[in-house]
């Protein structure tokens, strides 16, 4: 989830930030990502249950974790109701829009206060926090348990730290594309997206990833997408990134699929909806593919093809008028079921939740209230 698809405010003009950075209807217009490789997040069987809350329930040992606002909430999966919530600050400076999970923890770029959160999920508190000099500290990621990279929107960096060292200042950095906004680890490799907007909005310049060697944090080439205003990228079963592109907001976008080990785009895939701006794709290989916009579409990366298009995403009707609601992030658990992030519209009047969607069917089967503008959402095991 890598991370923050909501970072592109910044770039927008003042007139659109009706409800502030942390968005809202208007706000897709902003939008920029966390998503890592959903079948990184399935359950394991062997692992050792986590104690207390963070082990579920009996018969299902899934948690939600989801930012919204400016809080971290988590819910079991098998008792929707039973749930933890973490502040992350007060200040207007906190403005968080993704997270990531390594082990027991979660990292949370805070956005405009320019640094990161390490969270305990064993005892819901804030462990420390790592700061830039400044910036925008937006998508982030687990190289191992105790290694973490975070990207600065801002500086065009991505900074490395672990759980133990003694500074709480981010020293060791490197310098990637412009408006880097997600990263995602795999395979020995860490994949920044960059928007590569240069400060300019609508887009002009199509996106780049930046790949870097997990191990020795160099970096080891870039490829330019097929797109413009590249927001969020996630790997599949098969090894290839797959990028989504939001363009400006309000024309298609676009599905670019990279090969990691030539660095070679192998294809850009056009009209994935309206402004996509979060990817997420489990075991199965299906690619969950949202916007503010568009709802969900599910796109097969075997077959390459629709499972539920841009003209019957998965969604949630509203009564009144039929038509879906948005989204910004969906996620799957061990069983298929999709949980899908809506925001929530104030001058709709529709409340914020995450939507539970039954597997392969998609129908609506449940809903769940966790707070304040849901903006990114994973599902696993603790």
């Amino acid at each position: 989830m890598s991370s923050s698809h909501l970072s592109r405010l910044l770039f927008l003009p003042s007139a659109l930030r009706t409800f502030g950075r942390s968005s809202a209807v208007t706000a897709w217009s902003i939008v920029a990502a966390g998503v890592l490789f959903a079948s990184a997040c399935s359950e394991d069987s062997t692992a050792p249950v986590a104690p207390g809350f963070l082990g579920g329930t009996t018969a299902n040992h899934e948690i939600g974790v989801v930012i919204g606002g400016k809080t971290l909430t988590l819910f079991q999966v098998g008792s929707p109701t039973t749930q933890a919530t973490i502040p992350l600050g007060t200040s207007s400076t906190v403005t968080p829009t993704g997270f990531s999970l390594g082990g027991r923890r979660a990292a949370v770029p805070l956005g405009n206060a320019a640094s990161l959160a390490l969270i305990d999920l064993e005892t819901q508190t804030i462990s420390r926090f790592y700061q830039f000099p400044s910036g925008n500290a937006t998508g982030s990621a687990f190289v191992d348990d105790t290694t973490i990279v975070v990207a600065n929107t801002a500086t065009n960096v991505v900074g490395r730290v672990t759980v133990g060292q003694a500074s709480s200042t981010i020293t060791t950095t490197l310098p990637v594309g412009d408006s880097p906004t997600s990263i995602t680890v795999a395979n020995g490799r860490i994949f920044v997206v960059c928007g590569n907007l240069q400060g300019a909005f609508p887009p002009v310049n199509n996106g780049i990833v930046t790949i870097i060697d997990a191990k020795t944090f160099t970096v080891l080439g870039s490829v330019t997408v097929g797109g413009t205003n590249s927001s969020e990228g996630a790997v599949g079963p098969d090894g290839l990134l797959y990028v989504v592109n939001a363009t400006d907001f309000s024309s298609q976008g676009s599905l670019t699929i990279i090969d990691p080990a030539t660095r070679q785009v192998v294809t850009t895939i056009p009209n994935m909806g309206v402004g996509p701006g979060a990817i997420s794709i489990d075991k199965n290989g299906l690619a969950y593919i949202s916007s503010f916009s568009g709802a969900t579409t599910v796109w097969n990366t075997k077959t390459r093809a629709f499972v539920r298009g841009t003209d019957n995403p998965v969604c949630a009707k509203v009564a009144a008028t039929g038509k879906c609601r948005g989204a910004f992030a969906a996620s799957t658990s061990t069983d298929g079921s999709v949980y899908q992030a809506f925001f929530g519209s104030a001058s709709q009047g529709l409340a914020p939740f995450v939507f539970v969607y039954a597997p392969s069917t998609f129908a609506l089967r449940d809903s769940i209230a966790v707070g304040a503008g849901p903006a990114a959402i994973q599902i696993r095991t603790f």
